[in-house]
């Protein structure tokens, strides 16, 4: 009886080890991609965005040493909590951007919302979206597989999309703070 406890602990303690060196490889291998996009990228801050009573997605930020600067490159992580069309969350990119700026034209939303439902996939509960702010402030999207879906090349579109979320004008001011490293909200 006590040889079976000891296979059993053995078998155990491998099996716990094993699962540890596993979920240590899948956390580094998840920031190790930003890395190549963000020096020393740390995590900033996170929050739930809801609407009505429904959580929509947690979104997470990551920037240099954790400090979150909008002129020097960051990420925007989104895990979605339901299942939306690629096309629909495109379609509400637009609609804030064009609420928080007079300033864009029409032509140049129609363009962006085109380009974003190009490279915006259906989402499920579950499923993470990562937007990157590179150095030469280009948007690249990424999935949760940080396969690349695509990228935007236009430094306006970055200031505006990251602004739904990160601009002094965003419409949840708590997420906006929270995604900044505000722990008090």
């Amino acid at each position: 009886m006590l040889f079976k406890w000891r296979l059993f602990m053995l078998k155990l303690k491998r099996w716990i080890l094993f699962s540890i060196a596993l979920a240590c490889n899948y956390c580094f291998a998840d920031i190790g991609i930003l890395k190549n996009y963000i020096p020393d990228a740390e995590k900033v801050g996170s929050g739930n965005y809801k609407f009505l009573f429904f959580n929509v997605f947690t979104a997470t930020t990551y920037a240099p040493m954790g400090k979150l600067s909008l002129d020097k490159p960051f990420a925007l992580q989104l895990r979605y909590a339901r299942d939306l069309k690629g096309e629909d969350i495109a379609k509400k990119a637009i609609e804030k951007i064009r609420g928080q700026s007079d300033k864009v034209s029409e032509d140049k939303l129609d363009l962006w919302q085109s380009e974003l439902s190009e490279i915006i996939p259906n989402v499920s509960n579950g499923s993470v979206l990562t937007g990157v702010l590179t150095k030469e402030h280009e948007t690249l999207f990424f999935d949760g597989n940080w396969q690349l879906l695509g990228r935007i090349n236009d430094k306006e579109f970055a200031n505006h999309f990251f602004g739904i979320w990160l601009g002094k004008d965003s419409s949840d001011t708590k997420l906006r703070k929270q995604l900044f490293g505000d722990v008090n909200t």
